[in-house]
């Protein structure tokens, strides 16, 4: 479980870096877009599996 967090964290500050590089119109490319919805998913599968603890 630790380690789906530090995956998370992890993809979360990479994408931080992404975005504040690339600035408000490269929000837009498909590699920042797609890292979102992936981190997206991490997200909701960390927090399904908590709830079946």
């Amino acid at each position: 479980m630790n380690e789906v967090k530090k995956s998370i964290t992890f993809m979360q500050n990479n994408l931080n870096k992404l975005l504040h590089t690339a600035g408000p119109t490269g929000c837009k490319t498909p590699g920042i877009y797609s890292l979102s919805i992936k981190l997206d998913k991490e997200i909701v599968k960390y927090y399904k599996s908590l709830s079946h603890h």
